[in-house]
């Protein structure tokens, strides 16, 4: 796991008024706020949070059980995803955490992508908004179902309250409240359950009465993957957006001794030559003229302290360090002795070798850094690693640094580390305008 993950404190904890309107479950959070434009169904760009709140307020408009939920008056259920979707499927799973206890099907629903905030969207067992470790569905196991469950009792509260009868008599499904012969969509119901008191609990589905968890279900992200209109980062198009090619140095801790940049220059189409610390870019209109360019550079490398290490210089190191006490996560019987009195003992050595983790959309990070803002699309894990990142790199504020986060072409670790965003946001430092970095 990358540093940066390593002993980060949880996030700050909500005030006594915070909590009126955050339903706290294991570690996770239900934030209410009211009041949203309508929402398309399919899936969107994120959005930032705090201008969405702006507007819905100034609007009154319909229902947001928000963080994770909005609900428009048309009914259409928007869940804002917390996590990453990489091919693992999570795209499906939340939305059916989400519709099984709010009443709906898997079909009504539509996602997007979170803004970065840890303080609404932290992962509760890495305390920051990281999709990683296997955690995603362990973790808003139960702030999804609590978030599904706060909007169906108010939902179920406000057409009870229409009606003129006990809520105990109304029942939820497929985006419907019934009592009777009587009927109401949900989007017939958002501005009344947008005016009502937040219940001090809610109770959840027991698990016998699920209808959508643990049952097959056709994955959300699927069609628009097909036909082509899914987004990923390397997607991204920004108007007067530049394309960079990069080279790192080869070996850790080297840096490039010398470039041609002249020769790099004379490509057609070629902008500029980047050169930042361990890499340089050739920034140009479009990727073939990048790597044209880049290979004219002709770079030399200064290989650095770590010139002359091999791998077998990195198997003695493992090696030696495997000899060393290590971190004890229990400590059940006296193995020393029963490996000393065993009839027959056997020893092995496994080896293997480094292992790149390649993900299949290439490692890409699109940043537009300005005098007073710093706009970022790309497909990460860590979106609040990203920004915190920019902030430091820039001097901006985090709130003046938007991470737009996008579907990622396979991501297994690789994008849950930063390092090739902050090369982007180096290079974007040093140009004019949005540039991606490839």
């Amino acid at each position: 796991m990358p540093e940066q993950l390593i002993d980060r404190p949880a996030p700050k904890s909500p005030s006594r008024r915070d909590m009126l309107k955050v339903g706290l479950g294991t570690g996770g959070a239900l934030f209410v706020v009211f009041g949203i434009p309508s929402i398309a169904k399919h899936f969107q760009p994120d959005t930032d949070t705090a201008s969405i709140v702006t507007e819905a307020k100034a609007e009154t408009a319909p229902f947001a059980p928000n963080a994770f939920i909005r609900i428009d008056r048309q009914g259409a259920v928007t869940l804002v995803m917390p996590m990453a979707e990489m091919g693992q499927g999570v795209y499906t799973s939340m939305a059916m955490l989400l519709a099984e206890e709010l009443e709906v099907g898997l079909d009504q629903v539509g996602l997007e992508h979170a803004p970065a905030n840890d303080a609404l969207y932290a992962n509760p067992i890495l305390h920051i908004q990281t999709t990683g470790a296997s955690t995603t569905t362990r973790a808003f196991w139960t702030p999804l179902r609590q978030a599904g469950a706060m909007a169906r009792t108010l939902l179920i509260a406000a057409a009870a309250k229409r009606w003129g009868v006990d809520p105990a008599v109304c029942r939820a499904r497929s985006g419907v409240v019934s009592a009777g012969a009587r009927r109401l969509g949900y989007g017939e119901l958002v501005d009344a359950a947008a005016a009502l008191p937040m219940p001090d609990s809610v109770a959840l589905k027991d698990p016998k009465d699920f209808v959508l968890i643990g049952t097959p279900a056709k994955r959300l992200d699927t069609p628009d993957k097909v036909n082509g209109r899914a987004e990923f980062g390397i997607d991204t198009k920004q108007p007067g957006m530049k394309v960079a090619a990069i080279a790192i140095s080869p070996v850790f801790g080297g840096k490039p001794r010398s470039v041609n940049e002249d020769a790099a220059r004379a490509v057609n189409g070629v902008r500029q030559v980047v050169r930042i610390d361990e890499a340089v870019a050739v920034v140009a209109d479009h990727m073939g003229a990048a790597k044209k360019g880049l290979a004219a550079a002709a770079i030399q490398w200064d290989d650095g302290p770590n010139a002359k290490v091999s791998s077998a210089d990195i198997v003695r190191q493992l090696e030696e360090a495997s000899k060393q006490p290590g971190v004890v996560a229990r400590n059940d019987g006296d193995a020393a002795s029963a490996l000393a009195g065993a009839a027959h003992r056997v020893d092995a050595i496994y080896r293997l070798p480094f292992l790149s983790h390649a993900a299949m959309e290439p490692m890409n990070c699109t940043v537009h850094v300005r005098k007073d803002a710093c706009d970022i699309w790309v497909g990460t894990q860590a979106p609040t690693l990203t920004q915190a990142a920019a902030a430091a790199l820039t001097g901006l504020s985090k709130e003046a640094v938007k991470v737009h986060n996008h579907l990622i072409g396979g991501g297994f670790g690789r994008r849950l580390d930063i390092d090739g965003n902050i090369l982007a946001i180096k290079i974007a430092q040093q140009v004019d305008g949005p540039v991606k970095v490839v």
